[in-house]
C-alpha cells in the first residue's frame, strides 16, 4: 500500500499516532518542510511516537518516510490531469461528463496495471493453475464480484472455481485445503485479518497461494506463493466507490484466464462455440448480434 493509504487506514495505531496520521494527511507537501520535532510539536506528540509510527508503516524512520512521501507527492503533481480515482466525478458533473471520466478512468486504471505486471511471475501462475482443476478463491465484498465472473469463465474451459461467499464457510474451506488445490487471495489492503487467518491455514495445509493484493508491504503478502499486485491508487475509506480496485482485479482475473485460455486455443474456441449453439437460446435468430448457425 501506498503511505497515505496505510496512514488511513490506521491499522494498529495508536490515539497519539493516528493523530500524526491525520495531521500528515490533512497537511501534505507542508510536511516535507518540518523536522522531526517541528511536527511532534504541532501534533502534541513526540518525536519517538513519529519514528514509530514511520516504522510500523515500514520506514526505517522520519527520513526515510519524508523521501518516499515526497515521491508520492509529486507523482500526483505530475500527474494532475488524471482522473482522482477515489472521486472521479462531481456532484456539478453532467451526465455526458461523467461517461467521459468514468471511461478515462478505466483506461488509467488498466495502463497503471499492466505497469505491476510482473510477466515472470504471471507465467509462474498460469503454468500453475493450468493444469489443475480445482482452484479455490477467498475475499469478500466487491472483490468476490470479479471473482464470479472468474469462475463462470473457468467453467466453460472445464476449471472448477470454488467460491463461498458466507461468513465463515471461507475460513472452514481454507481448513478442508490441501496442496492439491490451488488458492487464490484477494485483498486490497492485504490487512484484513479473516484473510491473515486463512493464509495461514493454507500455509500450514501446504496449499500454494496466489494473492492479488495491492503494491508495497502488507502482511497478507508474506504468505503468498505468487503475487499480482492490483492498482493501488485508492484510499480505502475516502472514496465514492472502488471503481479503481474493481477494475484492476478484473483485468487481472480476465488475463489469468485469456492465458489459461491460449493454451488449448482451438480446442477452448470449438467447445464454446458448440456448447452455446447448443444450449444458448436468448437471441433469435434474426438478431443482429447473433452468429450464422450453419
Amino acid at each position: 500500500m501506498s503511505i497515505m493509504t496505510q496512514l488511513e487506514f490506521e491499522l494498529e495505531f495508536s490515539q497519539s499516532e493516528k493523530q500524526i496520521a491525520k495531521y500528515i494527511l490533512n497537511h501534505g507537501e507542508e510536511v516535507l518542510s518540518m523536522s522531526v520535532k517541528e511536527l511532534a510539536k504541532e501534533t502534541y506528540t513526540s518525536p519517538a511516537t513519529i519514528v514509530r509510527l514511520c516504522k510500523k508503516i515500514g520506514l526505517e524512520g522520519y527520513n526515510d518516510f519524508k523521501i518516499k512521501y515526497s515521491a508520492e507527492l509529486q507523482y500526483d503533481l505530475h500527474h494532475t490531469d488524471r482522473i482522482d480515482v477515489n472521486f472521479p466525478f462531481s456532484k456539478d458533473d453532467s451526465y455526458p461528463m461523467i461517461c467521459h471520466k468514468l471511461s478515462s478512468l478505466y483506461q488509467e486504471v488498466i495502463a497503471d496495471t499492466i505497469k505491476l505486471i510482473d510477466f515472470t511471475e504471471l507465467n509462474k501462475i498460469v503454468d500453475l493453475l493450468y493444469p489443475h482443476q480445482h482452484i479455490d478463491i477467498y475475499g469478500s465484498g466487491n472483490s468476490l464480484l470479479a471473482a464470479m465472473s472468474f469462475q463462470h469463465k473457468m467453467m466453460r474451459i472445464s476449471r472448477d472455481v470454488n467460491l463461498r461467499i458466507l461468513h465463515g464457510e471461507q475460513v472452514f474451506m481454507s481448513y478442508n485445503s490441501n496442496s492439491s488445490r490451488i488458492a487464490m487471495i484477494i485483498s486490497y489492503s492485504g490487512e484484513t485479518n479473516e484473510n491473515i487467518q486463512i493464509a495461514q491455514t493454507l500455509k500450514e495445509n501446504n496449499t500454494p497461494i496466489i494473492v492479488l493484493t495491492s503494491v508495497g508491504d502488507n502482511r497478507l503478502s508474506h504468505y503468498a506463493d505468487y503475487i499480482l499486485n492490483i492498482g493501488s491508487r485508492e484510499k480505502i475509506f475516502t472514496k465514492i466507490a472502488p471503481f479503481a480496485s474493481q477494475i484492476s482485479i478484473e483485468y487481472l482475473f480476465n488475463v489469468i484466464f485469456s492465458c489459461i485460455f491460449q493454451k488449448d486455443y482451438e480446442q477452448n474456441i470449438q467447445n464454446k462455440i458448440s456448447y452455446d449453439k447448443k444450449n444458448d437460446f436468448r437471441h433469435p435468430l434474426s438478431s443482429p448480434v447473433s452468429d450464422e448457425i450453419k
